[in-house]
């Protein structure tokens, strides 16, 4: 009898997954942002949630649970019910903080089930007006004279701003007094002002301080140059190859989503960023999309992990 009724609960629970996933989505779906309102995150998000809901056929409520460098929400997605409705759009901080914290509360990319790559965009580096430097040859000589009176803003600790910082320095070869602000603004107002010298952040937090002719921009962080700024040369360009810090965005899932969701919502992700409209607000920060299969996106992370611990092991903990 135990035997019988075990097997019954065994055959109950296999058919309500299969259902569930057979007709997925038959509720509200929620995509945790592990950023506070209002920031870069938030705003790539709220560009293609609502094409991703009409596709879906289902509302998306979108959730914003900062804290600890991403680790609040992150979590809170790695031990949510692996059934489609509560993902994680995240940035490459999913692949940093594994060398960056101890005793990380998941395992990446144990705990996650990839969905895709959505995006990225590369960092512009602005300099302050009364700093006499024009490209990143001229930077780096000027550290060199100078080791450690060469001061650069980020928008805190382990943000994607600072692991640039820490990515230059290393490429430099020489140190750079690291300062940390809370928020990007705050560090983008405090270059302007004259008070840093440099800061790594998005061209449209820099755009109305280049429009002031309060700051310059002086090169791009990522593999290529702006589209809105085609004249400024990246980083690699001005002797430092192979440089790159985009910042690049995913969606994820719970690990044990069923394979056929996980296709479901790449399909429809895929579907809403590749809209005109979507892809018009996208451009107006200079991103790009990078849309992916699930398999794509795990052998990804898999190497940023790799990358990252290569220059950050031996810099933190």
């Amino acid at each position: 009898m135990y035997r019988f009724f075990a097997l019954f609960l065994l055959l109950g629970f296999c058919s309500n997954g299969a259902f569930s996933a057979e007709n997925f989505p038959s509720r509200p779906i929620k995509i945790v942002v592990p950023f506070a309102a209002g920031g870069g995150g938030d705003f790539l998000v709220r560009t293609w949630a609502n094409k991703f809901s009409e596709i879906l056929k289902q509302a998306v409520i979108i959730e914003n649970r900062g804290g600890g460098n991403t680790v609040v929400g992150t979590e809170l997605v790695a031990k949510a019910t692996p059934d489609g409705y509560t993902l994680l759009f995240v940035s490459t901080s999913l692949a940093t903080n594994p060398s960056l914290i101890k005793n990380l509360p998941y395992k990446t990319p144990g705990d996650f089930a990839p969905i895709s790559l959505a995006l990225s965009y590369p960092f512009g580096l602005a300099i302050r007006n009364s700093l006499e430097i024009s490209s990143i040859e001229e930077l780096a000589n000027y550290a060199k004279k100078n080791p450690g009176k060469l001061t650069i803003a980020n928008s805190g600790d382990g943000s994607a701003a600072h692991l640039a910082a820490i990515m230059l320095e290393d490429a430099l070869a020489t140190p750079i007094t690291h300062i940390a602000y809370r928020g990007a603004g705050l560090a983008m107002t405090d270059v302007a002002a004259g008070h840093v010298d440099l800061t790594f952040t998005g061209t449209s937090q820099i755009k109305p301080f280049l429009e002031n002719k309060r700051v310059r921009l002086l090169a791009s962080s990522g593999p290529k140059r702006f589209d809105l700024y085609p004249q400024v040369r990246t980083i690699a360009e001005q002797g430092l190859k192979g440089f790159n810090a985009s910042v690049w965005w995913g969606l994820l899932a719970p690990a044990g989503t069923p394979k056929e969701i996980v296709e479901q919502l790449n399909q429809a992700l895929r579907l809403s960023m590749n809209n005109p409209e979507v892809s018009k607000k996208i451009g107006t920060i200079d991103a790009e999309l990078i849309l992916s299969s699930s398999a794509e996106f795990s052998n990804f992370l898999q190497e940023e992990i790799i990358r990252w611990h290569k220059l950050l092991g031996n810099k933190t903990n």
